[in-house]
């Protein structure tokens, strides 16, 4: 364990705990399989309560058009442990009562041997 493993680890979540909320981080299937008859896919998604903080990134803008903006997730490693964030995986979360579901699209890990804070940026589907 590095030094900044020892110092920072238990930060993220006294902070989380305190002024994050409860959103769902859905791990895709490692093992996925494609039926090309049925065009299914089939593997078990792994769904996970974390306590984020979101926060809204300017709208992006793609071949003139202004698109969807973006969310930025900001979560701790306490939930997910040694696991890293990747683009396959989605967060679901609530906004104005509606359960809405992001597919991240960024990700930066601040870490030493072992993930301490995950910043994402998720793009609402």
């Amino acid at each position: 364990m590095s030094l900044i493993d020892s110092t920072f680890k238990g930060l993220p979540e006294q902070l989380l705990n305190s002024f994050g909320i409860d959103v769902t981080y859905i791990k895709t299937a490692t093992s996925q399989s494609y039926n090309t008859s049925t065009g299914e896919v089939s593997g078990s998604d792994t769904n996970v309560s974390v306590k984020a903080i979101i926060s809204s990134v300017d709208a992006t803008v793609y071949e003139g058009k202004d698109q969807t903006s973006s969310l930025k997730f900001i979560f701790g490693n306490k939930e997910l442990g040694t696991y890293f964030p990747n683009i396959r995986d989605r967060i679901q979360y609530t906004e104005n009562g509606e359960t809405k579901v992001a597919r991240i699209i960024s990700i930066n890990t601040s870490r030493g041997n072992n993930p301490i804070l995950h910043t994402v940026i998720a793009k609402p589907q």
